[in-house]
């Protein structure tokens, strides 16, 4: 057998096994993020709403307010997330923010059981000078449940306060 036949039987082993061990490490069971698995459960005939907010580096150490329907119900600190469970219904939630901008707001329907995920979004260079000063803008946005439940889990999991 030549060396070159040789070295081709290995190169496709070694490519089949990697291409098992790939396969393995995709079917492996979803793991639920620690925020949603230690959540209590739904109280009847509420909703349960997400909020978090990704920490990048970037960002400020600002804490906005967050409003649900003119009533602060919380803080948007960085690589933090907490819930707030709410009656059934339709609801304005709002972010403080220095600039006034689009998508600073969302709309939401809640349906009793349910689940609705809000990220608190930055815009860390809203305003900036020079000197190195900055003043954000910040943004509320409504996630899929598959994507914000990746994001939760790189957040610490908190009361919001």
């Amino acid at each position: 057998m030549s060396p070159v036949f040789s070295g081709f039987r290995f190169l496709r082993h070694a490519g089949s096994s990697l291409a098992l061990v790939l396969i393995a490490s995709c079917a492996a069971a979803p793991t639920t993020p620690p925020p949603l698995a230690g959540a209590t459960p739904i109280p009847p005939g509420n909703a349960r709403v997400w909020f978090y907010r990704v920490f990048f580096p970037d960002d400020t150490g600002d804490m906005p307010a967050v409003y649900v329907n003119g009533i602060t119900i919380g803080y948007a600190k960085a690589g933090t997330s907490f819930y707030r469970d709410l009656p059934a219904g339709a609801y304005q939630v709002t972010v403080d923010s220095f600039g006034k901008d689009q998508y600073q707001s969302q709309y939401v329907t809640l349906a009793p059981g349910g689940q609705q995920y809000l990220t608190i979004q930055s815009a860390p260079t809203w305003i900036a000078d020079f000197s190195g000063a900055r003043r954000p803008t910040h943004y509320v946005a409504i996630l899929e449940p598959r994507i914000a439940t990746l994001q939760l889990s790189q957040t610490s999991f908190g009361s919001g306060y």
